[in-house]
């Protein structure tokens, strides 16, 4: 009588299980569902196949987690283009900002659990920190920083759950962004922007 729970490495099957596979059935069950209905059991049945045989392509958890990270934000940390701190920051952001809203449940992993942010976004972090002292003289507290990186997460959270008939966009939120990026200069112009700690 044939074992029908055999241990071990997961027997060869005619679907073409792979990791990019199971990365991208992740990836939408995170999207429908949020980041805790991404469990290798819910993969498994999505794909038909064992919940060994996801582990087995893609390692833990973890490292699909981490793996899931590195190719969705793999674009983000570029160099920024613009002739302005202000054009640069707009630029890095409208490209993170159309990612992270599509992908918001994966956002909230690395909210989570900084651990997991790839290369490409603490590139995207050190680059928004390069334009932000230079747009506010230094801001060696990084408060600017600080609060564009909130008001961005802020806003991202806000699109991803509002109903569809709100309509918020990447468009909105560049013109909120605009209009802080204007105060700045305005008051760099004026004599610089101290905020008090």
């Amino acid at each position: 009588m044939p074992a029908k729970n055999r241990v071990g490495r997961p027997q060869r099957t005619k679907s073409t299980l792979s990791k990019a596979a199971i990365h991208k059935a992740a990836l939408a069950l995170m999207d429908e569902e949020g980041e805790q209905a991404v469990t290798f059991r819910a993969l498994a049945q999505k794909m038909s196949v064992t919940a060994m045989a996801v582990k087995y392509h893609v390692g833990s958890r973890r490292q699909m987690l981490e793996n899931l990270v590195t190719e969705v934000f793999a674009e983000v940390g570029r160099a920024p283009m613009g002739d302005s701190a202000s054009k640069r920051i707009r630029n890095l952001l409208r490209s993170y900002c159309e990612t992270a809203i599509e992908h918001a449940g994966l956002v909230q992993c690395v909210l989570k659990d900084p651990s997991l942010m790839s290369e490409e976004l603490k590139r995207l972090t050190e680059n928004l920190r390069r334009e932000t002292q230079a747009l506010n003289a230094g801001d060696m507290h990084d408060i600017m920083l600080k609060l564009i990186v909130d008001y961005t997460h802020g806003f991202v959270f806000a699109a991803a759950n509002a109903p569809k008939e709100m309509g918020l966009s990447v468009e909105d939120f560049l013109c909120s962004l605009d209009w802080l990026l204007d105060k700045v200069n305005d008051a760099g112009a004026a004599g610089g922007f101290t905020p008090r700690r």
